[in-house]
C-alpha cells in the first residue's frame, strides 16, 4: 500500500454522508466495513458493522465479492479510502466511503455503540 493511498480517490469511489449511510445500513446486500484498530471500533462503531482493521483487510480480500457494494468506514476518511485504492485494485470496484469517517458520523448526532 503507498502513502498515497491515503490521500487519492480511486475514480470508483463513491463519497457518503451519515444519513446516506444509515438509510442503507439496513440493506442486506450492503457490506459496511469498519477499518479503523480494533480499539478504535470497541471505544464506539455503528451498530451492526463488521470490523476489518486496514492492516489486516489483504488478507480478507479473497472473501469480497466483485459486484457486492462495499461501505467504508474510518476515523476521518483517510484509512478508508486507502481501503478503497486497495479494494479497486483487486477487482472490487463497487466501493463507498463515509466522508470525513466517524467524526461526521458523530457530529451528525447518529448514535455509535460500544463494545
Amino acid at each position: 500500500m503507498s502513502i498515497l493511498d491515503f490521500f487519492r480517490d480511486p475514480v470508483e469511489l463513491k463519497e457518503l454522508e451519515p444519513d446516506e449511510i444509515e438509510k442503507m445500513k439496513e440493506d442486506q446486500s450492503i457490506a459496511i466495513i469498519d477499518v479503523r484498530t480494533r480499539m478504535e471500533y470497541n471505544a464506539g462503531h455503528i451498530e451492526g458493522i463488521k470490523n476489518i482493521p486496514l492492516g489486516e483487510l489483504k488478507h480478507h480480500l479473497k472473501e469480497f465479492e466483485g459486484e457486492k457494494q462495499y461501505i467504508l468506514v474510518c476515523a476521518t476518511g483517510h484509512r478508508s479510502r486507502a481501503a478503497a485504492n486497495k479494494m479497486v485494485r483487486n477487482n472490487i470496484k463497487n466501493v463507498s466511503h463515509l466522508k470525513s469517517g466517524m467524526r461526521a458520523w458523530k457530529s451528525s448526532g447518529k448514535n455509535i455503540v460500544k463494545d
